[in-house]
């Protein structure tokens, strides 16, 4: 009997011991953060009594939260996402610190923005209510719409905040919760409340900040606590909480911010009762974009593209692959009106593309792939992320990274990156914006990563100046140029636009030189794409010396010139991405006046990883010979290497600026 009691008693403790812990698991979270919800509109006087920092911010978010919810509707599951931000306004005359822009998906219907309130508090304590006119809806881009308006009245001082609520139909994952923004953050909270049937996994980037992450149980049941009776499982809550966010400064020459900024995302990792494990990785994704979004149903239905690519092939019988792709690729890119839109697939007919509809860029590149498989050429549909969607995190494996398609084809073991609406471009020579991320290469029945850097794609310009400097400051002769990668392309839409030779001459050379005079200007190979531009012509510049007492003051760098530096200061944490590799080399010879002579710099080189600038003088008698030579061979530079980057464009800008004193 005693036996019995004492397994009783035994049980009960159990029992005490565990209904403690759930009711202390949901207590100590908040205790320990102290971190509660902020009120919607309450507003604590401390916000108003907080004074403007030292260091120019115009604002700072002191709050912003963030709570996920699920709910059933129409036989689909919702996520529910209540948005809650609180801003405080030290200078209103900083545009940012009014303007409020929410994003949300609204493709296929994914996202809609449910409800939204704001209000302006003025440290007078009035309060201010934005009205709904104001709200105006703006289109990003084929996913994207932003619900954007201006807070009213906002004055110095004043308090700022909003919410609204978003509801998500697609819940594979969630959208990036930014921890890090332009300003400060104070205080940043997420909380997702789980149905049973599923969890997520989280994954942190950019932020080496303290995350506090938690999982709260709350026994939300009425039913007695006795064993016989089942229990109802508890609310399961994870949040995750940090303070004092550093802010994220913009820089010139990144790819965008977001790429830089801290913040947690979210996917899918248990679904189903019970819960079962699934499984995320670029397998899963490639076997979702096949059986949903596949570009190869387009192509291989594209029956138009095809046969006119099998009757481009058709009519150069003999020709190299290389050329018949170069003849189907012009034919097309001749035809096609880009609407401007990046899109990873596309349902618009390759017949409404070549007809000059406007088409996107999935829809463009389709019809490629198919005109290039009619003539027998190797080619697949390539996924990307443009520079303006971000780079591609590897470990989130998600087809909602990709939001761009070009095409990559195969001949005789060399690959071809392509972008059919790009105007007046070739293979190998792609937008700025798709340059430099990462490609997924579908193929129809397999897949590969390539980088997305072909050759063709950079700004290579050489400038040979042969002049004679009279005494009055005129400078008059002869250029000789050639041009590829995306100055070639600039050159070929202005003649297609309709610009004579004389003024692309003058628009690429000397666009500072008003008083610039020139004749027997050609410009050769813009018909011939596989080609450089070439051009020559003559030259005249009234005054470009000023004359002193003592001599001429001349500018040496007459063509190339770079008159600010594009970094804003020696100072970066950033990485750097330029727009592509450069390669610039001037070439000058100047006859100087009878009997005048000038000192000229020594030699000296720049030079580190992956970038060098050179520079040559010979000073002969009566003739002045100098070279610049700046080659950067890669796109991206770690922040390491940006002291060494910033040297070499400030020398270019020094050079730019400088003048050198020419003596009788």
């Amino acid at each position: 009997m005693s036996s019995k009691f004492e397994l009783m008693a035994f049980l009960l403790d159990r029992f005490f011991i565990t209904t403690a812990c759930i009711v202390l698991l949901g207590i100590s979270g908040v205790t320990a953060q102290n971190m509660p919800d902020a009120e919607f509109g309450s507003i604590p006087d401390s916000l108003f009594q907080m004074q403007a920092p030292e260091d120019d911010i115009p604002y700072r978010i002191t709050n912003k939260e963030l709570n996920v919810s699920f709910q059933e509707a129409d036989e689909s599951i919702l996520a529910v996402l209540e948005h809650h931000i609180r801003i405080k306004v030290f200078d209103d005359s900083v545009q940012e610190a009014s303007v409020v822009a929410i994003p949300y998906y609204f493709e296929n219907d994914m996202e809609r923005v449910t409800s939204l309130e704001a209000y302006t508090y003025l440290p007078s304590g009035g309060r201010v209510a934005l009205s709904e006119e104001d709200i105006r809806t703006i289109n990003i881009n084929s996913r994207y719409n932003v619900k954007e308006f201006v807070m009213p009245a906002v004055e110095d001082g004043a308090v700022i905040e909003y919410r609204y609520t978003i509801e998500r139909r697609y819940i594979e994952e969630l959208p990036d919760f930014y921890l890090s923004h332009k300003v400060p953050t104070d205080n940043a909270k997420l909380t997702i409340t789980y149905p049973k049937y599923l969890r997520y996994q989280s994954y942190t980037e950019n932020f080496d900040g303290r995350i506090t992450h938690d999982v709260v149980y709350t026994d939300t049941s009425s039913v007695p606590k006795v064993f016989t009776i089942p229990q109802p499982q508890p609310v399961v809550t994870e949040r995750w909480m940090a303070r004092d966010i550093p802010p994220v400064k913009e820089e010139a020459y990144i790819t965008t911010l977001d790429d830089y900024r801290g913040k947690i995302k979210f996917l899918l990792s248990e679904f189903g009762v019970p819960r079962q494990q699934l499984e995320n990785n670029w397998e899963v994704v490639v076997a979702r974009i096949r059986d949903k979004t596949d570009p190869w149903e387009s192509i291989n239905e594209n029956n138009e593209a095809e046969a006119v690519g099998d009757s481009i092939a058709g009519s150069l019988d003999g020709v190299p692959e290389s050329q018949v792709q170069d003849s189907i690729y012009h034919y097309l890119n001749e035809r096609v009106n880009f609407s401007g839109q990046h899109t990873a697939f596309s349902q618009t007919s390759g017949e409404e593309v070549l007809t000059g509809e406007p088409s996107n860029q999935a829809a463009i590149n389709q019809t490629l792939v198919a005109m290039l498989k009619g003539a027998g050429i190797e080619a697949n549909p390539v996924l990307i992320s443009t520079r303006q969607s971000g780079k591609i995190n590897m470990d989130f494996p998600s087809f909602y990274q990709f939001n761009g398609l070009m095409v990559r084809s195969e001949i005789d073991g060399q690959s071809y990156l392509m972008d059919a609406g790009f105007s007046y471009s070739q293979p190998g020579l792609i937008p700025v914006d798709t340059y430099g991320s990462r490609g997924l290469v579908l193929g129809e029945d397999e897949y590969e990563w390539i980088d997305i850097n072909p050759d063709k794609s950079l700004f290579d310009i050489q400038i040979q100046i042969d002049g004679q400097l009279d005494r009055n400051g005129t400078l008059r002769g002869t250029v000789e140029a050639v041009q590829q990668g995306y100055p070639a392309q600039i050159i070929r839409q202005q003649k297609a636009d309709g610009n004579s030779d004389s003024e692309i001459f003058r628009q690429t050379l000397f666009d500072g030189y008003p008083q610039m005079s020139a004749k027997d200007v050609v410009v050769k190979n813009a018909e011939k794409y596989g080609e450089p531009i070439e051009f020559t012509g003559e030259f005249e510049i009234e005054n470009y010396a000023t004359s002193f007492t003592d001599g001429l003051k001349f500018s040496p760098m007459v063509v190339g010139y770079r008159n600010e530096n594009p970094f804003s200061g020696p100072d970066r944490n950033l990485p750097i991405t330029l727009d592509a590799p450069e390669k610039l080399d001037l070439s000058y010879s100047i006859k100087l006046p009878q009997g005048y002579r000038v000192a000229v710099n020594a030699g000296r080189t720049i030079r580190f990883s992956g970038a060098e600038f050179i520079e040559r003088y010979d000073n002969t008698t009566g003739q002045l010979d100098y070279r610049y030579q700046i080659n950067i061979d890669q796109r991206n530079f770690s922040a390491d290497y940006f002291p060494s980057l910033y040297k070499l464009y400030n020398r270019w800008v020094e050079l730019s600026n400088s003048s050198w004193l020419i003596e009788e």
